[in-house]
């Protein structure tokens, strides 16, 4: 696809989370386009090794070692990627996930999971949209934020209940954020990955488990990380110009055969 079309060569995109998995596959997508890509992660080698592959692409890459359930390293991520780039164009709020093993049914689970669940996977990205929506209004930028939430937010899952809740709330937030925003000439809007071939999932499900559900998704694989990163690329482009507070179930059309 022309970059040209999509608009965002040479633009600034900030992705949490994106040492590996989905976090990475955004990043590298990004990276192909022409974008110049910060990527941000709690640990400072595997950063490394991705800004090593993504800079193969031509831009420029910076990376921040970074744990954005603290405010204080929001905020620094965010002057970093100011002070390096002077501009946030796109801002990818991507960090979450399931802290530790669930805990049981919601009769074995504590307050604090639940907790630490809402707090990565909901609380975080509206303080790291906060930080992202100030620096784009600081410079007059017509930006686009983009929420990872996940098709567990529309679905119960035994055992995932914090998680889906805490999904399900970044629906709902995203739409608000949007019509907040707007005004402000930024854009707000989500993706909903289903099973996805991380790390993350295969400490979740082994795999004859991911297996057995792959044969029942119509496109007939699991999806890997490199899949959203596309459908996030043309969500933050020109070609999703019109798209807002919508969240974009893709997910293989895991949702749909299971009656969803």
């Amino acid at each position: 696809m022309s970059e040209s079309i999509l608009g965002l060569e040479d633009k600034v995109v900030v992705v949490t989370g994106s040492s590996q998995g989905v976090g990475l596959g955004c990043a590298r997508q990004f990276a192909r386009v022409g974008a110049d890509v910060v990527l941000v992660g709690r640990r400072a080698e595997p950063l490394k090794a991705a800004a090593e592959e993504l800079r193969a692409f031509g831009g420029e890459v910076l990376t921040v070692t970074a744990d954005v359930t603290r405010q204080a390293d929001i905020e620094r991520m965010v002057a970093d990627a100011m002070e390096r780039f002077g501009r946030i164009d796109v801002a990818v709020n991507n960090v979450g996930g399931r802290r530790g093993k669930p805990e049981g049914t919601l009769l074995d689970s504590g307050r604090d999971y639940w907790e630490q669940t809402l707090d990565v996977n909901l609380t975080t990205v509206l303080a790291c949209t906060q930080a992202f929506a100030r620096a784009m209004m600081e410079k007059d930028t017509r930006g686009v934020i983009v929420n990872v939430a996940s098709t567990t937010a529309y679905k119960a899952t035994p055992h995932l209940a914090p998680y889906g809740a805490a999904k399900a709330g970044l629906l709902q937030l995203t739409k608000t954020l949007a019509l907040e925003l707007a005004p402000h000439g930024i854009r707000v809007v989500g993706v909903s990955p289903g099973m996805t071939d991380t790390d993350a999932l295969r400490e979740f499900m082994n795999g004859e488990t991911i297996a057995a559900r792959t044969k029942h998704l119509p496109a007939g694989r699991v999806g890997v990380p490199d899949d959203l990163g596309r459908v996030v690329v043309m969500l933050a482009s020109e070609l999703g110009a019109w798209v807002y507070g919508t969240t974009l179930v893709a997910d293989g059309g895991e949702l749909i055969a299971e009656g969803g």
